[in-house]
């Protein structure tokens, strides 16, 4: 299969750029995240369909027990193999391939130079954003997609901490950089 397999698609105007518009990526996020909602009375989100994938391959902590993993929500583990075809689908309509573990300068700057390193700060940081859905009682994708939506004002406060942690992270990367070179 090569890019030209798919030139019905390729060709289209809208997704003959370098990146989709902003309209159609997040009309698309909205759409799905309404669809999800009316057809299953669930909210859009990734740390529910990565408990779930962690409880069907055998997990034993509690955490990925009990009805918000059983397999009669194994339907969410559908969003986790959309999340790869969408970004397959991205790459393919555009013309471009990123390789995915190269994300520019700053990157490339802040992270070990070793493969076992990077696979390491790779981990933690995954425990990390684990963790912090947890602690959030959702992911990023569910508060700030869904819940904003809905008007929780739990997700509101919560959005509001994420971005608030990444300009933070981003500011504090910016000066280490300056200040150590980079």
């Amino acid at each position: 299969m090569t890019l030209s397999d798919f030139s019905w698609l390729t060709d289209s105007r809208i997704f003959s750029t370098a990146l989709w518009p902003a309209w159609v990526a997040g009309g698309a996020i909205g759409a799905l995240a309404f669809a999800q909602r009316w057809l299953t009375d669930q909210p859009l989100g990734c740390s529910a369909a990565f408990g779930n994938a962690c409880a069907r391959m055998g997990s034993r902590l509690p955490l990925f027990q009990g009805p918000a993993h059983s397999t009669a929500t194994d339907w969410k583990l559908w969003f986790l193999v959309g999340i790869f075809l969408g970004g397959l689908l991205a790459s393919l309509s555009t013309g471009t391939w990123a390789e995915p573990t190269h994300f520019g300068t700053l990157y490339t700057a802040l992270m070990p130079h070793s493969d076992v390193g990077r696979v390491l700060w790779w981990l933690f940081g995954g425990v990390l954003i684990g963790m912090g859905s947890r602690l959030a009682g959702g992911c990023t994708s569910g508060h700030t997609i869904n819940g904003v939506a809905m008007g929780s004002p739990a997700s509101i406060v919560a959005s509001a901490f994420f971005f608030a942690a990444a300009v933070g992270t981003a500011q504090l990367a910016h000066h280490l950089l300056n200040t150590f070179g980079g």
